[in-house]
């Protein structure tokens, strides 16, 4: 991409961010991203139709760098063991991608609403499980239904992600990711210390 654009679209999406901290979205016009950016309207106008494909775009863009993300550790003829062992390194990835995608994070969050980005979690989930994961694992006999996986696994997901946003990310994306993998592979009580009664 030419970097007068990438320069551009830097710019637009700074100017979104900064409204966005003063008020609602709905209110917010194409004059007053133009102006906090410092551009005309006829540059914004090369980039996108509207505010609302901005952000299209913006949701667009983010979700397809963490599909790929998601993506990168999956192979056909993987076990199911090697499936699960290769969430750690996934979910460092994925938060990874957020971290340096914080801006945008922040501007769909604010915009689209935690529910809405939830919802597009789950469907990324169901997408990449059914159409990419090793035939191992989607044939696999599921104890529960899979949409009360996907449900639990996102909103797990998004929970998370509220928090990490709150603390200023003071976690890295290695702690983050231990810290889910231990909960899920060992189960909350033992994942944190906690020593089940005696019989």
């Amino acid at each position: 991409m030419d970097r007068r654009v990438m320069k551009t679209r830097k710019e637009i999406r700074k100017a979104l961010l900064s409204l966005i901290e003063e008020k609602n979205f709905e209110v917010i016009t194409v004059l007053d991203i133009t102006e906090r950016a410092n551009i005309n309207r006829g540059t914004f106008y090369l980039h996108y139709i509207d505010k609302y494909d901005l952000l299209e775009k913006y949701e667009q863009e983010l979700f397809e760098k963490l599909e790929h993300v998601a993506l990168q550790y999956l192979k056909d003829d993987d076990t199911v063991t090697e499936f699960l062992q290769k969430r750690y390194p996934t979910i460092v990835h994925v938060f990874r991608c957020l971290q340096e995608e914080r801006e945008l994070l922040s501007i769909l969050l604010k915009t689209r609403g935690i529910f809405s980005f939830q919802d597009r979690i789950k469907n990324v989930f169901f997408s990449i499980f059914k159409n990419h994961s090793p035939s191992t694992v989607t044939e696999h006999s599921f104890s529960y239904p899979l949409d009360f996986l996907g449900l639990f696994g996102s909103s797990t997901f998004i929970s998370v992600l509220q928090y990490w946003l709150q603390s200023d990310m003071k976690q890295t994306p290695e702690q983050l990711a231990q810290m889910i993998t231990d909960i899920i592979f060992k189960g909350p009580v033992k994942a944190f210390g906690i020593l089940p009664p005696a019989e």
